[in-house]
């Protein structure tokens, strides 16, 4: 019976260190460039934006981009850091391989959505004109 009570402290106390690093978990990520870091709190709120100066001359669709696949970055190192809180109380198990499953997912949903698209008729290549075949606010 002891064993079976030390099992339980021991368990419970892996729950407790799980539990902590995951309620403090913070997901960093930059942009290969470094125009774009962001910062994710726990349940992936995003808790702070930080852009160079050097992102606005992007144009607004490459900025955008940059902006998606950099939280994009952070949600995997987010996932990471979640695997690794749960590892000591997992261990390898049907839970441990469900819960890995489960944000491989996520993430691959993720990045088929904030895939690169162009636009009907235009470019992604981050011009300012808006899609209409040149710039539309200044004059020649």
């Amino acid at each position: 019976m002891a064993g079976y009570a030390a099992r339980v402290q021991e368990i419970q106390q892996h729950a407790e260190r799980s539990q902590e690093q995951i309620k403090t978990l913070r997901a960093r990520a930059e942009s290969p460039d470094g125009t774009v870091r962001v910062v994710l709190a726990p349940g992936g709120r995003l808790e702070d934006l930080t852009l160079s100066p050097q992102a606005l001359r992007l144009g607004h669709d490459r900025l955008a981009a940059a902006i998606k696949q950099t939280v994009q970055a952070a949600h995997a190192d987010a996932a990471r850091q979640t695997q690794a809180a749960l590892q000591p109380l997992l261990g390898q198990s049907a839970a441990m391989e469900f819960l890995a499953e489960q944000l491989d997912t996520g993430l691959a949903e993720e990045q088929a959505e904030n895939a690169p698209r162009r636009r009907a008729g235009g470019s992604d290549d981050g011009d300012e004109d808006g899609g209409f075949g040149g710039p539309f606010l200044r004059r020649s």
